[in-house]
């Protein structure tokens, strides 16, 4: 069984007849023959004098010094943005340095504070015990006016 041809797959064969690749040929090399001809001396086509040629020339430089001051422009610009992009990454850095040190000691306050509180409360626990073991001068002073 002979599968079937799949027509995007093929190869298209062009031919061109003999006369129309001579002719497309000659054509070309009659267009191309008169400006290979043309020098810098030769007849100017119009509009192409020596003044306007002076004036396209000398706008031309005025457009690539102006094209320079604009690259220079956005080169100066694109630097200052990045000093300023710089200048906020670091406040960036100086904040999560300042609240993480902040936080640091917040931590270690609460750690003391917590230890403070574990060896006050150990000590009542321990003057409890010996107040209710008869030690009275580990006891809690009465205040006055309760019984």
């Amino acid at each position: 069984m002979e599968r079937p041809a799949i027509p995007y797959l093929r190869r298209p064969h062009f031919r061109l007849p003999a006369a129309m690749a001579l002719g497309a040929a000659g054509a070309l090399l009659a267009l191309s023959t008169p400006l290979l001809a043309q020098d810098a001396g030769s007849d100017l086509p119009k509009g192409n004098s020596p003044e306007e040629v002076a004036q396209r020339k000398a706008a031309n430089a005025g457009q690539a010094k102006f094209a320079a001051g604009q690259l220079k422009a956005n080169a100066d610009s694109q630097a200052e943005y990045d000093r300023g992009l710089a200048a906020v990454e670091e406040a960036k850095a100086k904040i999560a340095a300042d609240e993480a040190a902040a936080q640091s000691a917040y931590e270690a306050e609460k750690a003391r504070r917590d230890q403070d509180y574990q060896a006050a409360m150990a000590k009542w626990r321990s003057d409890v015990e010996a107040c209710k073991k008869g030690d009275v001068s580990r006891c809690a002073a009465v205040p006055a006016g309760q019984p």
